[in-house]
């Protein structure tokens, strides 16, 4: 008889057990499997996104190759409205300028480098964009807009290119020792091929400022 008492205790325990947390323990149940599906969809999502913008951009670079221009730029276009979010559609912004740049159509090239700066994610294309959008501002002489540019980054591994686009810039704007100091640290840091440097070493030897008075002539 106490046996049968006692479980008919614990069926009621249960039973207002349940009733104060069954709803938390349903939430519960379906905040979990909801983040678990939602988790497993947004994979998904991001690995179809890829497929497709992998095959649009080789479609793109094939259209390119056989001198469609104008259907290689519909599909960057593509991809750059629809597949931001991939690396596929900077690598598309990248092409697209280079393409402009060939065809003297600096406007359009810069549209696209802009582009990778505010919309790229991967830090690498950034980099490759900003010092292709420098190159342009430095051939129509918009020396301060290089500086500004260059300066509003973080250089990371590419600090030797950064401080060779800067000393360029400072060059150009006349001022030969601070070009000097920009072309050692360019010298200086790591990551910079065999034949770019034989080229920052002759732009550093040729910004060696002259020692006045009795040392006249000598360079540092």
């Amino acid at each position: 008889m106490a046996e049968h008492i006692t479980e008919e205790q614990q069926v009621e325990a249960i039973k207002t057990w349940w009733k104060e947390n069954g709803v938390a323990v349903i939430a519960g149940l379906l905040i979990g499997f909801g983040a678990l599906f939602g988790w497993r969809y947004y994979n998904d999502y991001k690995d179809q996104q890829a497929a497709e913008a992998s095959s649009l951009y080789e479609t793109m670079q094939q259209q390119l190759a056989l001198n469609k221009a104008d259907a290689a730029k519909a599909g960057a276009d593509k991809l750059m409205t629809e597949y931001k979010g991939t690396a596929y559609a900077a690598m598309a912004a990248l092409a697209t300028a280079k393409q402009a740049a060939k065809s003297n159509n600096m406007d359009e090239a810069r549209v696209s480098l802009q582009w990778v700066l505010d919309n790229g994610s991967q830090t690498q294309f950034q980099h490759m964009a900003r010092l292709q959008l420098a190159a342009i501002m430095l051939n129509v002489k918009e020396y301060d807009a290089v500086l500004s540019l260059l300066a509003a980054a973080k250089a990371g591994g590419f600090v030797a290119a950064y401080e060779e686009t800067k000393g360029d810039a400072l060059l150009a704007k006349g001022d030969s020792e601070a070009a000097h100091q920009a072309y050692d640290k360019a010298l200086q840091a790591e990551g910079l091929a065999a034949q770019q440097r034989k080229i920052v070493q002759a732009k550093f030897d040729n910004t060696t400022p002259v020692m006045s008075g009795s040392d006249s002539g000598v360079t540092k």
